[in-house]
């Protein structure tokens, strides 16, 4: 039997080993190789690669931009904001460059400056529809309503097949109390999307505030088909046919109650897992099984049953509990094959 000791330096020895066959590699393989890990959304081990082929060419703006975007969708904007310059740096006639920076500037709040760069791009591209629809989403974050409308018409114009414009310009629309417009842009939104639940809700909540509740019941039912979890969607739908079909309107509100149950035992489990993840950093093993258990019993079987599984897995096989510990990394294997920390995991205790 492993003891954690040994479980922890296998560890370190299988990731010694991946390192040292990514310092072999040149910059254009890892750069295949993290856009390949990217596919199957192993954001960790992408980063690992890109960070390595961005040591060996620190000039490449196409390893520089996928790092960049790696570490935005890790939560990491600061890192993401500081490479989308370095790209900005090396490509300044970049459009591209350009607007890759406003979305990471836009993102971390900082909208005067995400402002300017959109601006730069849309001036370097004036037929690109990407970069006018973000410009207008900035304008739109600024208050800016007039300008942003003007910004929504370009982008349609440019590339009228875009449901994205659309659903962001609808959502200016509602805020100015244009209503029958904003329902006109949802309803393309939803024929070019048609399995956008927010857009369908989106879409029936409008309708039902213009009194137009026979249009409003199909699109509200399409949100709820196409999300079951659309809490909102079943209580409006249930209010609307109240009047008509109490039974029905009944039935709705209980499911509505049913999904509101089940959220809110989803959220308790996140809080229990961070509670759960910072006793794993501070190295208080029992403390972290003690947690990952309650989360589990909240959680059933939840949308992040998984990875409460492999969390507690780990945490018994650094508390001395082998069995235990593999036991949980089996079952979160099981519902998630492709988990790469878990494969790991599993891997190491066979050895």
């Amino acid at each position: 039997m492993l003891t954690p000791r040994r479980t922890l330096l296998l560890l370190a020895v299988s990731i010694a080993i991946a390192a040292q066959a990514q310092q072999t590699a040149s910059p254009q393989q890892q750069l295949a190789q993290a856009q390949i890990l990217l596919q199957q959304n192993r954001l960790a081990e992408a980063e690992v690669a890109l960070t390595g082929a961005n040591a060996l060419a620190p000039k490449d703006t196409d390893i520089l931009t996928l790092l960049a975007r790696v570490k935005t969708r890790l939560g990491e904007s600061s890192a993401a904001i500081a490479l989308f310059e370095q790209v900005v740096a090396l490509k300044p006639n970049s459009a591209a460059a350009h607007l890759d920076l406003a979305i990471a500037l836009s993102d971390s709040g900082n909208l005067n400056r995400a402002l300017d760069e959109a601006t730069v791009a849309s001036h370097l591209a004036p037929a690109d529809a990407l970069a006018h629809l973000n410009r207008a989403r900035i304008l739109a974050d600024l208050k800016r309503a007039d300008e942003a409308n003007a910004e929504f018409a370009i982008a349609a114009r440019r590339d009228p097949a875009n449901p994205d414009t659309y659903f962001y310009w609808a959502l200016l629309e509602r805020e100015r109390s244009h209503l029958p417009h904003e329902a006109e842009l949802l309803q393309r939104t939803v024929k070019l999307q048609p399995d956008n639940s927010k857009a369908w809700f989106l879409l029936g909540r409008s309708l039902n505030e213009q009194g137009r509740t026979t249009e409003a019941i199909p699109a509200l039912r399409r949100a709820i088909e196409l999300n079951p979890h659309a809490e909102s969607a079943y209580y409006m739908l249930a209010r609307i046919l109240q009047p008509s079909d109490p039974a029905q309107a009944t039935r709705l509100m209980a499911q509505f109650r049913a999904v509101r149950d089940q959220d809110a035992a989803l959220e308790a489990a996140k809080r229990l897992g961070d509670q759960g993840y910072q006793a794993s950093n501070n190295q208080q093993w029992s403390e972290a099984v003690r947690i990952y258990q309650q989360a589990l019993a909240t959680c059933g079987d939840c949308a992040i049953a998984a990875a409460l599984h492999k969390n507690l897995g780990l945490a018994l096989c650094h508390s001395g509990d082998i069995p235990a510990g593999r036991a949980e990394l089996e079952q979160s294997m099981k519902l998630d094959p492709n988990d790469p920390d878990t494969i790991k995991a599993l891997a190491v205790l066979k050895q």
